[in-house]
């Protein structure tokens, strides 16, 4: 099989204009809060044919594949532009892009750092959250089912940016939320599905298909209980639930309005405290599929290697020679099912 690509700069293709002078093509797609980026190194040293500069702001479609069938990996914003060169090195051109709109670009997309003063009413949902900001940006809004329709308290944006606040309302529900491709999206962390509810395809590798793999243990707490509190209003009891069993013992400090947000912010920081400290990288032949929270499954490896695992960060790289590889981090899944679950009233 022959690795290729695909690329199209405000929706034109440039495939072949770049191939010719492609010297290393690299996309990083992460799980969390990090952008997915792509970076582009060129040879400009032809001093009769430069290379035309290509504006900030532009929109880059990647696709990656093989003969000549190639996978949608992302839309990216091109934010920055290097050229170097000299007498002992040769000239290039290193085009960088985030999937993040950090400037307007030619699709309308705008800034999500800019700082705004509002509140959203008590019940809103994370999706109608996601939504409103996403439509505020030109991008679409895109909320996985299990964090969708999750209500919150009342939530003040102060001096705040749309998407500061989002990442505050994530890490308090053990979510993701990133722009890529177009996309808003905010998702439960290693949950193996898209945001439109497709599980991901899964991933395994045996050693043969590995040219470097490595796995770094760290020692695991105990995973104990988490204790969330809710407060009825016009009445003089505490609430409080209980995910897991036994110590130690977490408090979260936040009053919640309801039993439902109070249950879904213990369930998270359980979620949290599950996931084992195992780390598992791989480097194996390029695959499009490879892709931040999809699943990886390692056969025939020794103890303690082999098993499942959730992908945590995958970086594509081609070369100008045609090399295609792709580098894979992973974690170890958190055993999330079986939580005790009890509420009291005090």
């Amino acid at each position: 099989m022959r690795p290729g690509f695909r690329l199209l700069a405000n929706a034109a293709d440039i495939t072949d204009m770049i191939a010719e002078r492609l010297s290393s093509l690299t996309m990083t797609d992460e799980a969390g809060f990090e952008s997915d980026t792509i970076s582009i190194i060129l040879d400009d040293g032809e001093a009769d044919n430069p290379i035309a500069l290509p504006p900030t702001g532009a929109e880059l479609e990647l696709f990656l594949g093989y003969d000549g069938e190639a996978k949608r990996m992302g839309l990216f914003i091109v934010d920055e532009i290097e050229m170097s060169g000299g007498s002992a090195v040769p000239s290039t051109m290193a085009i960088s892009g985030r999937a993040a709109p950090f400037d307007k670009s030619k699709g309308g997309k705008v800034n999500l750092q800019t700082q705004k003063t509002r509140s959203w009413a008590a019940d809103t949902t994370i999706g109608a959250m996601v939504a409103k900001i996403a439509g505020e940006h030109g991008m679409e809004g895109a909320a996985s089912a299990s964090l969708a329709n999750v209500k919150l308290p009342h939530t003040d944006q102060s001096d705040e940016s749309d998407m500061h606040l989002l990442v505050r309302i994530a890490r308090r529900y053990d979510g993701i939320v990133k722009p890529a491709g177009g996309k808003l999206i905010m998702a439960k962390r290693g949950e193996a599905r898209s945001v439109g509810g497709e599980e991901l395809p899964e991933i395994t590798i045996e050693p043969g298909g590995a040219a470097l793999w490595s796995l770094n243990l760290a020692k695991r707490e105990e995973s104990g209980s988490v204790v969330a509190a809710w407060h009825v209003p016009k009445k003089a009891k505490r609430h409080t639930v209980t995910v897991g069993e036994g110590e130690p013992v977490t408090r979260i400090r936040r009053q919640f309005t309801n039993a439902e947000q109070a249950r879904a912010a213990a369930q998270a920081e359980m979620d949290r405290r599950q996931r084992a400290k195992e780390k598992f990288s791989v480097t194996i032949e390029g695959n499009p599929d490879a892709a931040a929270e999809a699943p990886l499954i390692t056969r025939g490896f020794r103890d303690g290697v082999n098993g499942e695992w959730i992908i945590t960060r995958v970086t594509h790289s081609l070369d100008g020679s045609g090399g295609y590889v792709s580098q894979i981090e992973c974690e170890k899944p958190g055993d999330v099912a079986g939580h005790n679950i009890a509420e009291d009233e005090e």
